[in-house]
């Protein structure tokens, strides 16, 4: 039951109800941050075997991203030099996480194939994907009979050495 006094009560306040300024700050705040995190800020961009065709900003660096299962015998390899005018490859690099039996070489994980745009223009980075042992490098797999094919631009990695080619702009 309602006594006169709880109407007299102004109802509860929310913690920022009060000060406007803090919400405004919060919200800034939270702004920034995404738009770091949208523009590499944090760390190089980094493109997927699904994104193939790229556009960056001359200076930007990012890194090419592929699946590694070393345990499976599977390997990637630059296969050819992008035009060094436009692009500087700075190398490449693996993680692989341990399997629950930490056997070494097991686990899946990621190579990483990391550039730096020098100068307007396009070119074209080619990796050649050998899987299961099917290959031990650029030399091999070209030296195969029938010829290594291109992947389909929407592929995950096939069963079968594969050029995946990715076409580079910098703007």
């Amino acid at each position: 039951m309602l006594t006169s006094r709880d109407h007299d009560q102004p109802p509860p306040h929310t913690p920022f109800e009060d000060r406007p300024s803090l919400t405004v700050a919060a919200l800034g705040a939270l702004a920034l941050v995404t738009v770091l995190a949208l523009t590499g800020f944090f760390g190089p961009a980094e493109y997927g075997t699904d994104e193939r065709t790229i556009s960056v900003e001359a200076g930007d660096e990012f890194t090419l991203t592929v699946p590694a299962r070393p345990w499976m015998g599977e390997h990637w390899y630059l296969a050819g030099e992008p035009d060094a005018d436009v692009l500087g490859y700075r190398g490449t690099r693996e993680e692989t996480e341990g399997t629950d039996d930490d056997i070494a070489g097991g686990g899946d994980g990621t190579a990483y194939f990391d550039f730096t745009a020098r100068a307007k223009g396009t070119t074209t980075v080619t990796l050649l994907h050998c899987p299961m042992a099917r290959c031990s490098g650029v030399a091999s797999a070209e030296a195969t009979s029938p010829p290594v094919p291109t992947a389909a631009t929407t592929d995950e990695p096939p069963d079968e050495p594969a050029y995946f080619r990715y076409e580079i702009t910098v703007r």
